[in-house]
Protein backbone atom coordinates (compact mmCIF):
# COMPACT_ATOMS: atom_id res chain seq x y z
CA UNK A 1 0.00 0.00 0.00
CA UNK A 2 1.28 3.28 -0.49
CA UNK A 3 1.46 6.21 1.57
CA UNK A 4 -0.95 9.05 0.62
CA UNK A 5 0.66 11.52 2.78
CA UNK A 6 3.43 12.41 4.47
CA UNK A 7 2.31 10.24 7.64
CA UNK A 8 0.19 7.37 7.40
CA UNK A 9 -0.33 4.19 9.30
CA UNK A 10 -1.15 1.09 7.11
CA UNK A 11 -2.20 -2.24 8.19
CA UNK A 12 0.57 -5.24 6.10
CA UNK A 13 1.97 -6.85 8.79
CA UNK A 14 1.23 -8.08 12.45
CA UNK A 15 0.83 -4.34 12.87
CA UNK A 16 0.27 -1.15 11.00
CA UNK A 17 3.73 0.13 9.91
CA UNK A 18 3.84 3.92 9.82
CA UNK A 19 5.41 5.68 6.29
CA UNK A 20 7.35 8.79 7.54
CA UNK A 21 7.20 11.01 4.78
CA UNK A 22 8.32 14.45 3.78
CA UNK A 23 11.55 16.14 2.88
CA UNK A 24 14.31 15.26 5.43
CA UNK A 25 15.81 18.40 7.18
CA UNK A 26 18.79 20.22 7.11
CA UNK A 27 21.59 18.71 8.65
CA UNK A 28 21.69 21.62 11.67
CA UNK A 29 21.10 20.31 15.25
CA UNK A 30 17.72 20.85 17.39
CA UNK A 31 18.76 21.80 21.08
CA UNK A 32 18.24 19.46 23.82
CA UNK A 33 15.41 21.09 25.75
CA UNK A 34 16.74 21.83 29.66
CA UNK A 35 13.24 19.70 30.94
CA UNK A 36 14.59 16.97 28.90
CA UNK A 37 17.99 17.36 30.09
CA UNK A 38 16.79 16.95 33.56
CA UNK A 39 14.38 13.46 32.53
CA UNK A 40 17.64 12.19 31.20
CA UNK A 41 19.53 12.71 34.32
CA UNK A 42 16.85 11.29 36.29
CA UNK A 43 15.06 8.03 34.63
CA UNK A 44 16.92 4.74 33.72
CA UNK A 45 16.93 2.94 31.14
CA UNK A 46 13.85 1.57 29.55
CA UNK A 47 12.25 4.72 31.10
CA UNK A 48 9.68 6.70 28.86
CA UNK A 49 10.06 10.23 28.93
CA UNK A 50 7.90 13.43 27.30
CA UNK A 51 10.37 14.56 24.61
CA UNK A 52 9.10 17.76 26.13
CA UNK A 53 8.40 19.52 22.60
CA UNK A 54 11.26 18.11 20.15
CA UNK A 55 9.43 16.51 17.23
CA UNK A 56 11.61 13.10 15.72
CA UNK A 57 10.50 13.66 12.53
CA UNK A 58 11.97 17.22 12.13
CA UNK A 59 15.54 16.22 13.54
CA UNK A 60 18.38 15.80 11.15
CA UNK A 61 19.34 12.27 9.64
CA UNK A 62 22.36 10.43 11.07
CA UNK A 63 24.25 9.04 7.26
CA UNK A 64 23.59 5.04 8.04
CA UNK A 65 24.74 2.11 5.83
CA UNK A 66 23.18 -1.13 5.69
CA UNK A 67 24.48 -4.31 5.22
CA UNK A 68 22.11 -8.00 4.62
CA UNK A 69 23.97 -10.66 6.37
CA UNK A 70 23.05 -14.18 7.71
CA UNK A 71 21.07 -17.45 6.43
CA UNK A 72 17.55 -16.95 5.37
CA UNK A 73 14.80 -15.22 7.22
CA UNK A 74 11.08 -18.08 6.53
CA UNK A 75 8.64 -15.53 8.07
CA UNK A 76 4.93 -17.27 8.64
CA UNK A 77 2.43 -14.46 9.54
CA UNK A 78 -0.21 -15.45 6.85
CA UNK A 79 -3.17 -16.22 7.52
CA UNK A 80 -2.01 -14.81 10.93
CA UNK A 81 -5.56 -15.82 12.36
CA UNK A 82 -6.25 -18.93 10.89
CA UNK A 83 -9.72 -20.22 11.41
CA UNK A 84 -8.86 -23.94 10.54
CA UNK A 85 -5.85 -26.73 10.85
CA UNK A 86 -3.80 -26.20 7.79
CA UNK A 87 -0.04 -25.19 6.39
CA UNK A 88 0.68 -21.76 7.22
CA UNK A 89 3.71 -21.76 5.28
CA UNK A 90 6.30 -24.19 3.43
CA UNK A 91 9.27 -23.71 1.83
CA UNK A 92 10.59 -26.98 0.06
CA UNK A 93 13.49 -25.68 -1.93
CA UNK A 94 15.64 -24.87 1.04
CA UNK A 95 19.64 -25.89 0.52
CA UNK A 96 22.08 -27.19 3.28
CA UNK A 97 22.68 -24.28 5.45
CA UNK A 98 26.62 -24.31 5.87
CA UNK A 99 27.71 -22.64 9.14
CA UNK A 100 25.25 -19.46 8.60
CA UNK A 101 21.84 -20.31 10.54
CA UNK A 102 18.57 -19.98 9.01
CA UNK A 103 16.03 -17.80 11.30
CA UNK A 104 12.00 -19.15 11.57
CA UNK A 105 9.84 -16.58 12.65
CA UNK A 106 6.48 -17.74 13.43
CA UNK A 107 3.52 -15.30 14.37
CA UNK A 108 -0.19 -16.89 14.70
CA UNK A 109 -3.47 -16.64 16.51
CA UNK A 110 -5.55 -19.22 16.84
CA UNK A 111 -8.97 -18.07 15.27
CA UNK A 112 -10.98 -21.33 14.79
CA UNK A 113 -14.29 -20.70 16.56
CA UNK A 114 -14.51 -24.95 17.23
CA UNK A 115 -12.12 -24.59 19.87
CA UNK A 116 -8.39 -24.57 20.69
CA UNK A 117 -5.24 -25.26 18.14
CA UNK A 118 -1.95 -26.10 18.31
CA UNK A 119 0.92 -25.14 15.69
CA UNK A 120 3.64 -27.03 14.76
CA UNK A 121 7.11 -26.40 12.77
CA UNK A 122 8.75 -28.81 11.13
CA UNK A 123 11.92 -29.79 9.00
CA UNK A 124 11.75 -32.33 6.44
CA UNK A 125 15.53 -33.77 5.26
CA UNK A 126 15.06 -33.99 1.67
CA UNK A 127 18.81 -35.05 0.85
CA UNK A 128 19.98 -38.43 0.69
CA UNK A 129 22.09 -38.47 3.52
CA UNK A 130 21.79 -38.41 7.29
CA UNK A 131 21.53 -34.83 8.87
CA UNK A 132 22.27 -33.16 11.26
CA UNK A 133 19.84 -30.10 12.76
CA UNK A 134 20.73 -27.77 15.28
CA UNK A 135 18.77 -24.87 17.21
CA UNK A 136 21.33 -22.27 18.28
CA UNK A 137 19.16 -19.66 19.64
CA UNK A 138 15.08 -20.02 20.03
CA UNK A 139 12.54 -17.95 21.80
CA UNK A 140 8.85 -18.78 22.22
CA UNK A 141 6.02 -17.57 23.95
CA UNK A 142 2.24 -17.62 24.49
CA UNK A 143 -0.31 -18.62 24.33
CA UNK A 144 -1.80 -15.54 25.34
CA UNK A 145 -4.17 -12.40 24.59
CA UNK A 146 -1.74 -9.63 25.41
CA UNK A 147 -0.03 -10.05 21.70
CA UNK A 148 2.46 -7.24 22.53
CA UNK A 149 3.79 -8.50 25.38
CA UNK A 150 4.09 -11.96 23.80
CA UNK A 151 5.88 -10.42 20.63
CA UNK A 152 8.54 -8.34 23.04
CA UNK A 153 8.56 -11.49 24.92
CA UNK A 154 9.54 -14.09 22.17
CA UNK A 155 12.29 -11.86 21.18
CA UNK A 156 13.42 -11.24 24.76
CA UNK A 157 14.08 -14.96 25.22
CA UNK A 158 15.68 -15.81 22.07
CA UNK A 159 18.51 -12.75 22.91
CA UNK A 160 19.07 -14.50 26.38
CA UNK A 161 18.81 -18.12 24.91
CA UNK A 162 21.42 -19.93 23.47
CA UNK A 163 20.72 -23.59 23.08
CA UNK A 164 22.90 -25.35 20.64
CA UNK A 165 20.03 -28.60 20.35
CA UNK A 166 21.02 -30.98 17.70
CA UNK A 167 19.49 -34.39 16.38
CA UNK A 168 19.87 -36.40 13.57
CA UNK A 169 17.23 -36.56 10.69
CA UNK A 170 17.53 -39.63 8.60
CA UNK A 171 16.73 -38.89 4.61
CA UNK A 172 12.95 -38.54 4.03
CA UNK A 173 12.35 -38.17 7.80
CA UNK A 174 10.24 -35.18 9.78
CA UNK A 175 11.42 -33.66 13.15
CA UNK A 176 9.83 -31.50 15.05
CA UNK A 177 11.72 -28.18 15.70
CA UNK A 178 10.88 -27.62 19.07
CA UNK A 179 8.33 -29.84 21.17
CA UNK A 180 7.51 -27.38 23.62
CA UNK A 181 5.96 -24.84 21.07
CA UNK A 182 3.76 -27.43 19.28
CA UNK A 183 2.75 -29.18 22.57
CA UNK A 184 0.69 -25.92 23.34
CA UNK A 185 -3.07 -25.48 22.82
CA UNK A 186 -3.73 -22.36 21.84
CA UNK A 187 -7.66 -21.06 22.92
CA UNK A 188 -9.49 -18.85 20.34
CA UNK A 189 -8.27 -15.25 20.52
CA UNK A 190 -4.42 -16.52 21.53
CA UNK A 191 -1.37 -15.13 20.15
CA UNK A 192 1.92 -17.90 20.08
CA UNK A 193 5.28 -16.42 18.24
CA UNK A 194 8.39 -18.69 18.30
CA UNK A 195 11.39 -17.65 16.68
CA UNK A 196 14.69 -20.25 15.47
CA UNK A 197 18.08 -20.14 14.54
CA UNK A 198 18.69 -23.40 13.34
CA UNK A 199 21.41 -25.37 11.12
CA UNK A 200 20.81 -28.04 8.44
CA UNK A 201 23.03 -29.88 6.80
CA UNK A 202 21.21 -31.47 3.89
CA UNK A 203 18.57 -29.15 1.34
CA UNK A 204 15.39 -29.28 3.71
CA UNK A 205 11.40 -28.48 3.51
CA UNK A 206 10.37 -26.31 5.88
CA UNK A 207 6.71 -26.87 6.92
CA UNK A 208 4.44 -24.29 9.86
CA UNK A 209 1.22 -26.02 10.16
CA UNK A 210 -2.33 -25.14 12.15
CA UNK A 211 -3.55 -28.90 13.70
CA UNK A 212 -6.19 -29.98 16.40
CA UNK A 213 -5.12 -30.23 19.61
CA UNK A 214 -4.85 -34.43 19.53
CA UNK A 215 -3.13 -34.79 15.84
CA UNK A 216 0.44 -36.10 15.74
CA UNK A 217 2.48 -32.97 13.59
CA UNK A 218 4.96 -35.82 12.02
CA UNK A 219 2.14 -38.06 10.49
CA UNK A 220 -0.59 -35.10 10.02
CA UNK A 221 1.19 -32.16 8.42
CA UNK A 222 1.61 -34.59 5.02
CA UNK A 223 -1.91 -34.52 5.04
CA UNK A 224 -2.82 -30.37 5.43
CA UNK A 225 -3.63 -28.10 2.77
CA UNK A 226 -1.89 -25.31 2.59
CA UNK A 227 -3.99 -22.29 3.50
CA UNK A 228 -4.59 -18.91 1.59
CA UNK A 229 -2.90 -16.40 2.74
CA UNK A 230 -4.46 -12.67 3.65
CA UNK A 231 -3.16 -9.15 3.73
CA UNK A 232 -0.13 -10.35 6.64
CA UNK A 233 2.97 -11.29 5.13
CA UNK A 234 4.76 -14.14 4.28
CA UNK A 235 8.04 -15.88 2.97
CA UNK A 236 11.59 -17.06 2.05
CA UNK A 237 13.91 -13.99 2.43
CA UNK A 238 17.31 -13.90 1.42
CA UNK A 239 18.82 -12.71 5.08
CA UNK A 240 17.73 -12.85 8.48
CA UNK A 241 20.48 -10.23 9.74
CA UNK A 242 20.91 -6.55 9.09
CA UNK A 243 24.40 -4.65 9.78
CA UNK A 244 23.22 -1.18 10.36
CA UNK A 245 26.08 1.44 11.20
CA UNK A 246 27.15 5.60 11.23
CA UNK A 247 28.62 5.10 7.52
CA UNK A 248 31.92 5.90 7.00
CA UNK A 249 33.13 9.24 7.79
CA UNK A 250 29.95 10.17 9.90
CA UNK A 251 29.73 10.24 13.62
CA UNK A 252 27.25 11.08 15.96
CA UNK A 253 28.70 13.84 17.71
CA UNK A 254 26.94 16.52 20.93
CA UNK A 255 27.62 19.50 18.98
CA UNK A 256 25.02 18.50 16.63
CA UNK A 257 22.50 18.43 18.90
CA UNK A 258 19.56 16.19 18.54
CA UNK A 259 19.17 13.87 15.28
CA UNK A 260 17.89 10.31 14.32
CA UNK A 261 17.80 8.02 12.22
CA UNK A 262 15.03 5.29 11.27
CA UNK A 263 14.12 1.71 11.93
CA UNK A 264 11.68 -0.86 9.84
CA UNK A 265 10.95 2.31 7.26
CA UNK A 266 11.14 5.50 6.13
CA UNK A 267 14.71 4.77 4.83
CA UNK A 268 15.46 1.29 6.47
CA UNK A 269 14.69 -0.70 3.51
CA UNK A 270 12.75 -3.77 3.96
CA UNK A 271 13.47 -7.36 2.96
CA UNK A 272 12.42 -8.25 -0.03
CA UNK A 273 11.97 -12.23 -0.97
CA UNK A 274 9.59 -14.47 -2.28
CA UNK A 275 6.01 -16.60 -0.73
CA UNK A 276 7.45 -20.37 -1.42
CA UNK A 277 4.41 -22.05 -0.86
CA UNK A 278 2.83 -21.07 -3.98
CA UNK A 279 3.54 -22.23 -7.65
CA UNK A 280 5.13 -20.24 -9.22
CA UNK A 281 6.60 -18.24 -6.19
CA UNK A 282 5.79 -14.43 -5.99
CA UNK A 283 7.36 -11.63 -4.62
CA UNK A 284 7.13 -11.16 -0.65
CA UNK A 285 8.32 -7.88 1.40
CA UNK A 286 8.48 -7.72 4.95
CA UNK A 287 6.71 -4.63 6.05
CA UNK A 288 8.47 -3.81 8.76
CA UNK A 289 11.57 -5.99 9.02
CA UNK A 290 9.76 -8.22 11.71
CA UNK A 291 12.59 -11.09 12.95
CA UNK A 292 15.35 -9.07 11.09
CA UNK A 293 17.94 -9.05 14.00
CA UNK A 294 19.71 -5.85 13.88
CA UNK A 295 23.53 -4.58 14.80
CA UNK A 296 23.76 -1.39 15.11
CA UNK A 297 27.34 0.32 15.94
CA UNK A 298 27.41 4.02 16.58
CA UNK A 299 30.06 5.97 16.57
CA UNK A 300 30.34 9.22 19.14
CA UNK A 301 31.74 12.35 19.16
CA UNK A 302 31.41 14.55 22.50
CA UNK A 303 32.60 17.59 21.03
CA UNK A 304 31.26 19.74 23.60
CA UNK A 305 31.86 17.44 26.53
CA UNK A 306 28.24 16.85 26.98
CA UNK A 307 26.74 13.27 27.50
CA UNK A 308 24.55 11.86 24.97
CA UNK A 309 21.61 9.94 25.26
CA UNK A 310 20.02 7.00 22.69
CA UNK A 311 16.25 7.39 22.61
CA UNK A 312 13.62 5.42 20.96
CA UNK A 313 10.14 6.93 19.32
CA UNK A 314 7.52 5.09 18.02
CA UNK A 315 6.33 6.62 14.74
CA UNK A 316 3.68 4.29 13.69
CA UNK A 317 1.97 3.55 16.24
CA UNK A 318 2.11 1.21 19.72
CA UNK A 319 5.58 -0.31 20.52
CA UNK A 320 7.46 -2.23 22.83
CA UNK A 321 10.76 -4.50 22.36
CA UNK A 322 13.28 -5.26 23.66
CA UNK A 323 16.97 -4.30 22.86
CA UNK A 324 20.76 -5.19 24.30
CA UNK A 325 22.60 -2.05 24.77
CA UNK A 326 26.18 -1.51 25.51
CA UNK A 327 26.63 -0.02 29.19
CA UNK A 328 27.16 3.21 30.28
CA UNK A 329 25.91 5.61 32.48
CA UNK A 330 23.32 2.71 32.52
CA UNK A 331 23.78 -0.64 33.36
CA UNK A 332 23.05 -2.01 29.57
CA UNK A 333 22.78 -5.31 28.76
CA UNK A 334 19.59 -7.02 27.82
CA UNK A 335 16.46 -5.27 28.77
CA UNK A 336 12.47 -4.55 27.42
CA UNK A 337 11.55 -1.51 26.87
CA UNK A 338 9.76 0.20 27.83
CA UNK A 339 10.58 -0.68 31.62
CA UNK A 340 7.30 -0.53 32.62
CA UNK A 341 5.01 -3.14 31.52
CA UNK A 342 3.61 -1.34 28.97
CA UNK A 343 3.55 0.06 25.52
CA UNK A 344 4.55 3.15 23.75
CA UNK A 345 2.74 4.96 21.46
CA UNK A 346 2.59 8.82 21.99
CA UNK A 347 5.20 9.87 18.52
CA UNK A 348 6.18 12.96 21.36
CA UNK A 349 7.61 10.65 24.00
CA UNK A 350 10.26 8.15 23.74
CA UNK A 351 12.26 5.02 25.71
CA UNK A 352 15.83 5.38 26.91
CA UNK A 353 18.04 3.04 25.41
CA UNK A 354 21.38 4.34 26.74
CA UNK A 355 23.44 6.83 27.98
CA UNK A 356 27.11 7.77 27.28
CA UNK A 357 30.15 9.77 29.25
CA UNK A 358 32.50 11.67 27.07
CA UNK A 359 35.52 9.28 28.67
CA UNK A 360 33.72 6.65 27.57
CA UNK A 361 33.60 4.43 24.44
CA UNK A 362 33.79 5.80 21.15
CA UNK A 363 31.45 3.22 19.12
CA UNK A 364 28.47 1.96 20.82
CA UNK A 365 26.86 -1.41 19.60
CA UNK A 366 23.11 -1.82 20.36
CA UNK A 367 20.82 -5.08 19.05
CA UNK A 368 17.47 -4.74 18.07
CA UNK A 369 14.51 -7.12 16.73
CA UNK A 370 11.08 -5.62 15.11
CA UNK A 371 8.72 -7.89 17.59
CA UNK A 372 5.08 -9.27 16.60
CA UNK A 373 2.34 -7.12 17.28
CA UNK A 374 4.13 -3.89 17.09
CA UNK A 375 4.14 -1.11 14.95
CA UNK A 376 6.84 0.89 12.73
CA UNK A 377 8.97 2.53 12.15
CA UNK A 378 10.60 3.52 15.82
CA UNK A 379 12.87 6.38 15.21
CA UNK A 380 16.38 6.13 17.12
CA UNK A 381 17.20 9.40 18.63
CA UNK A 382 20.80 10.85 19.71
CA UNK A 383 20.38 13.90 22.20
CA UNK A 384 23.52 15.49 24.11
CA UNK A 385 22.57 16.64 27.51
CA UNK A 386 24.57 18.81 30.23
CA UNK A 387 26.85 15.91 32.48
CA UNK A 388 27.02 18.13 35.49
CA UNK A 389 25.64 15.87 38.36
CA UNK A 390 25.05 12.55 36.60
CA UNK A 391 26.31 9.61 38.06
CA UNK A 392 25.88 6.06 36.95
CA UNK A 393 22.91 5.16 37.71
CA UNK A 394 21.57 1.31 38.09
CA UNK A 395 17.68 1.69 37.49
CA UNK A 396 15.68 -2.38 36.77
CA UNK A 397 15.95 -2.27 33.39
CA UNK A 398 14.34 -5.70 33.09
CA UNK A 399 11.37 -7.61 34.08
CA UNK A 400 10.02 -11.24 34.22
CA UNK A 401 8.58 -12.55 31.25
CA UNK A 402 5.49 -14.95 32.04
CA UNK A 403 4.34 -16.33 28.74
CA UNK A 404 4.28 -19.74 27.53
CA UNK A 405 7.17 -22.34 28.43
CA UNK A 406 10.72 -20.06 28.39
CA UNK A 407 13.13 -23.29 27.41
CA UNK A 408 12.25 -24.34 24.25
CA UNK A 409 13.09 -28.20 23.56
CA UNK A 410 13.48 -30.05 19.94
CA UNK A 411 11.82 -32.89 19.48
CA UNK A 412 12.75 -36.39 17.46
CA UNK A 413 12.33 -37.21 13.77
CA UNK A 414 10.61 -39.70 12.29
Amino acid sequence: MEAAAAIVAVTICLFPVAAVGGNRPPDTGIATPAALQILLKTNGQGAVVDLCGVDPRSCPFIPMSQTWTGGKLIFSDSPESPTRPGILYQDTHLPATGSNPNRIFAYHVNNNPSGPMKFSVLIKNAGRSMAILTVRQAGIAGPSGNYALVGESAFYRWLTNRTMATIKVPPGRIARLDTNFDSVDVANGALINGIWDYTFSQAHTVTICAMEPRDNPITTAPKLALLPRDIHDRGTFPNCNKTYDTSVGAVVDTMAGIRQFPLAGHGDTYATGYDEAISPPAAARDNGNYGVFYTIHLNLAFGDGRALALLASPQGGSWCGAVAAAPGILPGGVFAIPSNGSTISSPDEAAIVGEYFPNGPKTIQIEFMPTGASSFPVLLLTAPFSATAVISRNFPGTRTMNFGPAQPTQGGSR
